[in-house]
């Protein structure tokens, strides 16, 4: 005869197995299709982001070479290559493909590059701070044809925020307003820039030398005397 504590170890082990058995026939199937779709779940995210870094590295390959090619005899291939990407890259590549072909454009054609930089500035799947320098790039490509109110309409925006674009922007529009010889307004904005403590060192020190400028220029010695 069994000992007693083996007897009802074996009488447990069997009320478990029972227990165990109604649960699997109850349970069983769901239990095991739920364990499938967590694998099939790991498996299949695992593989997505396998995909994404393999896109990213292609991309990153075909960036640099497009690059390479565009100061070359290959640069209209470079730029087709900058399309592509523009057109159907990972996102990231995307965004660094169209600022590139904006870029090229300015050398030949800066209407159009405004236009493309415009398109990067006013897109809300580019960060904000791509957005800014998409600003910035098409302000300075209209410099020397916009007038003030378009100057200031296009960099308004950034003057006033908190962007880390603000100064080059309030350069800009001292630029143009100094351009278009409102020596009052150059000064205001160059006067800005000096007594901000934010502002960059050396975008400081233009900011002085446009001022010594400004105050040695006739209209600015007639606007002081009035």
């Amino acid at each position: 005869m069994a000992e007693p504590d083996t007897f009802l170890r074996e009488v447990d082990e069997a009320v478990r197995q029972d227990q165990y058995k109604q649960l699997w026939d109850r349970y069983g199937i769901y239990a095991l299709g739920a364990a499938v779709v967590v694998v099939a779940g790991v498996a299949g995210y695992k593989g997505w982001s396998y995909w994404q870094m393999k896109q990213a590295q292609d991309a990153g390959a075909k960036f640099t070479q497009a690059l390479g090619m565009e100061d070359g005899v290959d640069a209209a291939k470079g730029r087709e290559m900058l399309a592509a990407l523009a057109e159907k890259g990972p996102k990231g590549y995307r965004v660094l493909a169209r600022f590139q072909l904006a870029a090229a454009e300015a050398k030949t054609d800066p209407d159009k590059a405004v236009v493309d930089y415009d398109a990067l500035a006013t897109d809300p799947s580019v960060d904000s701070i791509l957005q800014g320098l998409a600003t910035l790039q098409a302000a300075a490509l209209r410099l020397d044809k916009a007038d003030f109110a378009e100057m200031e309409r296009r960099l308004k925006g950034l003057v006033d925020s908190d962007s880390s674009w603000r100064f080059s922007a309030r350069e800009l529009l001292g630029l143009a307003a100094y351009r278009l010889k409102n020596m009052r307004e150059a000064e205001k904005q160059f006067s800005a820039l000096v007594g901000d403590q934010g502002t960059p060192p050396n975008l400081r020190e233009r900011a002085d030398m446009m001022l010594a400028l400004i105050v040695g220029t006739p209209q600015a010695l007639s606007t002081t005397s009035k």
